[in-house]
């Protein structure tokens, strides 16, 4: 079995200047770990949960922080963490992707899937043809999804 028997095709991604306030709507309506950003239809980086904490703030976390903002109208900050928090939501994707990402060919064999995901600790990656052009995504769930009864 290969990494093509079991991807999802329909990959739900960003492109770079996707606001930031989307992409943590996009993780949180979907229940993602990450989703690709891609341009032209070639991935150039991904966006995990990881990548949405502030990292002057170690315990903000930007998805969560928009869905309380929607639901209450506000939050009371100091004024240094307001002025923050107005920059992190007019970034883009491009802003916090991370650009370095591991993707894997479709015809990686499951077992070398499993060794990747055991060695990465990575819950998906992008799955991406040899010209980088993204084909699919697989998760650590569609693996799983094998084993059920």
């Amino acid at each position: 079995m290969q990494v093509k028997d079991l991807m999802t095709e329909k990959v739900i991604s960003v492109s770079p200047e996707t606001k930031v306030t989307e992409v943590a709507e996009i993780l949180t309506k979907n229940r993602f770990h990450g989703v690709p950003v891609v341009r032209e239809g070639k991935v150039v980086g991904v966006i995990t949960e990881g990548d949405f904490f502030s990292k002057d703030f170690q315990d903000l976390y930007l998805p969560t922080y928009i869905e309380v903002v929607k639901k209450k109208g506000h939050i009371c900050l100091d004024e240094s963490k307001e002025s923050d928090i107005v920059k992190l939501l007019s970034l883009q994707a491009k802003n916090i992707m991370t650009p370095s990402f591991v993707a894997i060919s479709p015809y990686v064999e499951l077992g070398r899937l499993l060794e990747i995901f055991q060695k990465t600790n990575f819950v998906s990656f992008p799955v991406t043809d040899k010209n980088n052009t993204l084909v699919g995504i697989i998760t650590l769930s569609d693996v799983i999804k094998l084993f059920r009864v």
